[in-house]
């Protein structure tokens, strides 16, 4: 499965017709975020991990780098990660159509931003940075 069904079908939910249908949006642009950023670093020789400790790796590399352009996606993805932990966990918060719309569009728009972003920076110095970040706290393992 490829990343960009997950946004496909975030688009989908969020032109539903109840709560649940836009919740799950919310999820689902999330989630294809983080497997967009997923793949890259794997395409690019960096395994962020499995289950939690992932999303927190993809997170604090894309932030602490050490390029500046890189590093505000960080915190765009943890923005979409906090939206996520809304939708599914705060039943008690209402979730309305345009904040799934919204978020699906922010979504999609932090993805094509990265993408014109590394027009300009070579994808093995964001991975390199974002390595070197992760050994340092001790969340990878060091390279030989």
């Amino acid at each position: 499965m490829r990343w960009i069904e997950f946004l496909d079908t975030a688009d989908q939910l969020s032109q539903g017709s109840s709560e649940g249908a836009w919740r799950s949006a919310v999820s689902r642009a999330y989630h294809a975020v983080f497997h967009y950023f997923r793949e890259f670093f794997l395409t690019n020789g960096l395994d962020l991990g499995r289950g939690g400790q992932s999303h927190f790796n993809l997170y604090s590399g894309l932030l602490n780098c050490g390029i500046v352009a890189v590093s505000r996606f960080g915190t765009r993805v943890d923005d979409l990660r906090d939206g996520r932990i809304w939708a599914d966990y705060d039943l008690m918060k209402l979730l309305t159509r345009a904040n799934a719309v919204a978020h699906t569009q922010r979504a999609r728009k932090l993805v094509a931003d990265f993408q014109l972003v590394l027009q300009g920076i070579p994808p093995a110095q964001v991975v390199a940075g974002a390595r070197q970040h992760l050994q340092a706290i001790g969340k990878l393992g060091k390279t030989p």
